[in-house]
């Protein structure tokens, strides 16, 4: 578990820090804060993989491990 959430942490610091923040609230072009998100697994893996609004759909380039590990390392950040 630690291992998955140490590799989406990697993985989310190459890809979504950007506009989602080192901690998930920095909130750029209006995206969720991801502190206080309660979105369920299976939504999280959707919205990674199919994307949302101006976020890219990132199904082509990660594999669904990849986007596991990202959704875990997320939902480590909540308060």
């Amino acid at each position: 578990q630690n291992n998955t959430i140490e590799n989406g942490k990697a993985i989310f610091e190459r890809k979504c820090q950007r506009c989602h923040g080192g901690d998930g609230t920095k909130g750029l072009f209006g995206v969720k804060n991801l502190q206080t998100s309660r979105l369920e697994n299976t939504e999280l893996i959707s919205i990674i993989s199919k994307g949302r609004r101006g976020m890219p759909r990132w199904e082509r380039k990660l594999s669904y491990a990849e986007i596991e590990s990202v959704a875990a390392y997320i939902k480590s950040l909540r308060k």
